[in-house]
């Protein structure tokens, strides 16, 4: 016998060895002459001991068992078996502990359980439960709230399961486990209670901001407004420099909002990216020429190389991609006093619609400490103390830059090292079609392979500009020395290839730069690396020759050729971009002045559009809020209503949806179709949503304050194009203000 118990008894009854117990009292019988008792007890003992092995495993199971109900109680989870025949709770001492009695009653049965549910979950309760005594499910799941009579209500969660049902599959007993979830609803309801405050004060921040914005701008709308108007008198040298420096003082003060605005609607989530179709060469050429004219006052030189192979035609927010470029750009040229910034975009990878960009922003300025490269991407961070008392600055730019970098799907890094000049990469993803090819510019097949000479002394611009010329089908020699040009000139004749053109660089001392002019009659391109208006004063004195303004670009480069080998039709004539006078580049005709309605309720804001709208040759009414605005629109027809948002008695949004419906019933009772006003938001709200909110009540445009001369004209042009347009449709006017 195996089992340790059964040889224990055996040897107590039988009085032999514990050792073998059986072998003793088998030798016993048998020497009695008996031996068949001794063969059945042989045979009932091997019965007894399967029945010892048998109930051996069902105390282990029983063990395990109440090692797992131990476990479960740890937990704090209750669990029971219900007996739907006799509607009984078997129960555990979870069970008894929590369920046993509430409020001094047993609760022994569903029914007494049930009672002690909210009456407003017992219905869904019971639906529930029906889920799974149906077999729609497997297993139900519910949460309610119980009755606990010193804590009030709790929440619990209520599992269970069918574990036994009868020969017609009529369930007959369910297991059902609860579990306390107070704390945990308790914690939700905090959670909520605090994203609902987060987003109220949010949502006061916005406010704020607007409001904010609204305050300032006001004021510094009647500042830069005025200044501009005292510049354009006659003044003495003092007077305007004066004005120049409040002019500026304020330039610098609205950028400074800006940034401030742009951080805190990027911290509150507040600003997203626009998704529309621009020209990547456009944005960047517009973005450089407009930061090139400083750094050609410090002598810098700028340089834009984009990667041949980029598409032109994209899909993303141009107005931030401009952005991040001026900011990089723009401290580039601040930390840098001599030498060059160089912007260079390459693609690092086209997949389907998405197309990830790189940029890289070089300048040999006085670099930053590799301790900074982290920190310098925080809000109101600086490279140096002492750089920031030297230049000036607010610290956001490169913090916002860091943002919005991201809000791109990309990432900004550098590398620096004091007095070794910086390098500034960032990504971008922006969409492109999967096919998108880049812009083609090539040389009519006559001008192909044409004999050219590069003269410029910085090795990088002329490098650049050489390999622009060779991807357009020149034949390019380069030199960074002026005095060589002579002889080389001179050995191209000799072999029978002189040069069709040379480009130089017209800030080179002499004999280069514009000396040359005087020694070669050959065709001429001056490139001028100063400030405009001087570099185009000293070629006043040589005969008028094409001309490029640096930095040069693919398009204008080939335009300019083009027009040096007087080949006529030029696509792309760009090479007196600066020149033109503002009124003609804007295409407005004094011709047509408007008659404007102006709805302001600040009097210096009212003075300040009626001067630049007079000067502009326009009539102008002015009301000083919605109500007059009303009074005025019934009196006489306006070509152009310029309305302020905020303002007492009607605000601009609702003034603009009163005079759109009178013009819908206007429209009706004519029974034709005429023209809609034009109406312009004028506000300092410069928050995110503001433009689609004024358009989404009925404007037609926008234009934010302190407004600039340059949009106000072109917000001017428009409404010109919009009255020559022809008249709405009737069906038209009712479908967009008759809902």
């Amino acid at each position: 016998m195996t089992s340790v118990l059964l040889n224990r008894q055996i040897a107590a009854a039988f009085g032999t060895c514990e050792e073998a117990p059986l072998k003793g009292a088998l030798d016993a019988l048998q020497s009695a002459g008996l031996s068949d008792l001794a063969a059945n007890l042989v045979n009932l003992l091997v019965e007894i001991e399967d029945t010892y092995d048998r109930h051996a495993e069902i105390e282990r199971r029983a063990e395990k068992a109440r090692r797992l109900v131990a476990c479960l109680d740890l937990t704090g989870d209750v669990l029971c078996e219900w007996d739907l025949v006799s509607r009984k709770i078997k129960q555990s001492s979870a069970w008894q502990r929590r369920f046993g009695t509430i409020g001094g009653a047993p609760v022994r049965s569903i029914d007494d359980w049930l009672e002690w549910i909210l009456p407003d979950d017992r219905a869904m309760v019971g639906e529930r439960l029906n889920t799974v005594l149906q077999r729609r499910a497997p297993l139900m799941e519910i949460e309610h709230r119980m009755l606990d009579p010193d804590d009030g209500w709790r929440w619990w969660l209520l599992r269970c399961r069918v574990s036994v049902r009868d020969g017609e599959g009529k369930p007959k007993r369910l297991l059902v486990l609860h579990r306390d979830i107070t704390d945990q609803k308790r914690s939700e309801a905090a959670l909520v209670r605090a994203k609902e405050e987060a987003e109220s004060a949010n949502r006061a921040r916005g406010a704020f901001l607007a409001n904010m914005s609204h305050e300032i701008r006001t004021p510094m709308n009647a500042v830069v407004g005025m200044t501009e108007l005292a510049l354009d008198t006659p003044l003495d040298e003092v007077q305007r420099g004066y004005l120049e420096t409040v002019k500026s003082s304020a330039d610098a003060l609205l950028t400074i909002i800006d940034d401030v605005l742009d951080l805190s609607k990027i911290e509150a989530g507040r600003l997203e990216l626009e998704s529309v179709v621009f020209s990547l060469r456009n944005v960047l050429g517009d973005t450089m020429r407009g930061l090139a004219v400083s750094a050609h006052r410090k002598g810098l030189e700028v340089l834009l190389d984009v990667a041949p192979d980029l598409p032109d035609r994209l899909y993303g927010d141009p107005t931030r991609l401009r952005q991040v470029l001026s900011n990089l750009v723009g401290n580039a040229i601040k930390f840098t006093e001599r030498g060059e910034v160089a912007v260079e975009v390459s693609k690092l990878r086209h997949s389907g619609m998405s197309l990830y960009l790189q940029f890289v922003v070089r300048d040999t300025g006085v670099g930053i400490a590799p301790e900074l490269h982290e920190q310098i991407f925080d809000a109101f961070m600086q490279g140096d103390p002492s750089t920031a008392r030297r230049f000036g600055g607010t610290g956001l730019g490169l913090a916002i830059t860091n943002r919005l970098v991201k809000l791109m799907d990309g990432q900004i890094w550098l590398e620096s090292e004091p007095g070794g000049g910086s390098t500034f990469y960032f990504t971008a993803r922006v969409a492109a079609e999967p096919n998108a090819a880049a812009p083609s510019f090539e040389l009519p097949t006559g001008l192909q392979g044409r004999a050219v000479l590069v003269i410029d002394d910085c090795p990088h611009a002329l490098a650049l500009i050489a390999r622009m010329l060779q991807q357009l089908g020149l034949e390019v020699d380069t030199t960074d020395d002026a005095s060589r040009v002579p002889a080389l000139v001179a050995e191209r004749a000799r072999v029978g290839r002189p040069y069709d053109l040379i480009l130089a660089d017209g800030g080179m001392p002499a004999p280069g730069g514009l000396a040359l002019l005087q020694t070669f009659d050959n065709v001429l391109l001056l490139l001028a690396n100063h400030a405009q208006r001087q570099e185009l004063a000293r070629s006043a004195a040589v005969p008028s020759r094409p001309h490029l303004v640096k930095p040069v670009f693919e398009d204008n480069l080939f335009d300019a050729l083009r027009a040096a080998f007087d080949v006529a039709d030029l696509r792309r004539l760009e090479l007196a971009r600066f020149e033109v006078d503002e009124a003609a580049v804007l295409g407005l005709d004094a011709a047509e002045p408007l008659n404007v309605l102006l709805v302001e309720d600040t009097l210096v804001n009212q003075a300040l559009a009626v001067q630049l709208l007079t000067k502009a040759g326009h009539r102008v009414t002015v009301a000083n809020n919605g109500v007059e605005a009303l009074e005025w629109f019934e009196q006489q027809p306006f070509d152009l209503i310029l309305m302020d948002l905020q303002m007492p008695l009607i605000d601009g949004m609702e003034a603009t949806a009163k005079i759109r419906a009178r013009e819908a019933s206007r429209s009706w009772a004519v029974g034709e179709g005429p023209r809609q006003c034009y109406i312009a938001a004028m506000t300092a709200h410069a928050m995110q949503g503001d433009r689609e909110r004024c358009l989404a009540a009925g404007m037609d445009d926008y234009i934010s304050k302190p407004i600039r001369r340059q949009a106000l004209n072109a917000l001017l042009k428009r409404a010109i194009d919009h009255r020559r347009a022809p008249k709405g449709e009737l069906s038209v006017l009712l479908q967009n203000w008759t809902g």
